[in-house]
């Protein structure tokens, strides 16, 4: 009997355990979710990076300053795909 209660009592402690693992993982994976995606490259950037431009009041974030630059001349272009 004490068995049973000892292997119920770790059970239960691993599966709040577990639990808690489980939302430390979702919180990161929300994180990730704001990564965005430079327009002309399709490359994923941080959402924190300085190229940016700005389109019909529409914030716009680059990967290198190559990027920044043909957007700007062209902003359409890469809008329509």
């Amino acid at each position: 009997m004490k068995t049973t209660l000892i292997i119920c009592i770790f059970a239960l402690s691993f599966g709040a355990l577990y639990n808690s693992n489980a939302t430390e993982v979702n919180k990161q994976g929300t994180s990730a979710d704001s990564v965005k995606t430079d327009l002309v490259c399709k490359m994923k950037i941080k959402p924190s990076t300085n190229l940016k431009s700005t389109y019909q009041k529409q914030e716009y974030l680059f990967c290198s300053k190559g990027c920044k630059l043909k957007f700007d001349q062209n902003p359409e272009k890469y809008l329509k795909k």
